[in-house]
């Protein structure tokens, strides 16, 4: 009998990054997060802005979720939704932290959980977005179970 080898790739959140001084510490936390939550991540490099390289990232992975990652922004996407709306974006550019978060909330967009929101002092929020972010899940949730 004879066995062929496999070359089958793993279903994989695709990160695409921007190349640009800082990256490093931005990819590893959003790596960190995707991985607590136990979803593999694989990095490429690309041009273009977050969003867009983030909707490159979940049009090509298998699991149709990606993260994108500039100088100034970082995004989250998934492959249903339209190019230009994307789910999340952070501008924040010093906070590890809100990194992670993307990570994790990229994470669980494959998982179809709830998000983690941050903490009002990682975020300064006192506006009430995190009932945005509550509007978000339910969204995403119907989505997912569309699909299923």
């Amino acid at each position: 009998m004879m066995v062929r080898e496999s070359t089958a790739v793993k279903p994989s959140v695709i990160i695409y990054v921007k190349p640009h001084g800082g990256q490093e510490a931005k990819v590893r936390e959003v790596q960190a997060g995707l991985e607590e939550e136990g979803i593999p991540s694989v990095l490429r490099s690309g041009d273009g802005d977050a969003v867009g390289l983030a909707h490159r990232g979940a049009v090509e992975s298998q699991l149709e979720v990606g993260v994108g990652v500039d100088a100034d922004t970082m995004s989250v996407h998934m492959r249903k939704l339209p190019s230009d709306k994307p789910l999340f974006v952070s501008a924040d550019r010093e906070n590890p932290i809100v990194w992670r978060h993307l990570g994790y909330n990229a994470a669980r967009l494959v998982k179809g959980i709830p998000f983690k929101v941050l903490p009002e002092k990682e975020t300064g929020s006192i506006d009430g977005s995190g009932d945005l972010e509550c509007r978000i899940a339910d969204v995403v949730r119907k989505l997912l179970l569309q699909k299923l």
